[in-house]
């Protein structure tokens, strides 16, 4: 998904592996998402509102 791909991009820019970093990663697009990443794995979404109302 793209919230894997851009916290694990995130990880490789910054030269630290992910899963020693918490992050917000954002999904702009058809619809929108954000996503709490700790170590890699998502810990918390806004797609329990709708792919855009969480957003908002």
């Amino acid at each position: 998904t793209s919230h894997y791909y851009v916290a694990n991009r995130a990880a490789q820019l910054m030269g630290k592996p992910v899963e020693g970093l918490k992050i917000v990663t954002c999904h702009l697009g058809n619809g929108s998402s954000i996503t709490a990443v700790d170590g890699g794995i998502s810990v918390d979404t806004s797609l329990g509102f709708g792919t855009v109302p969480g957003v908002i």
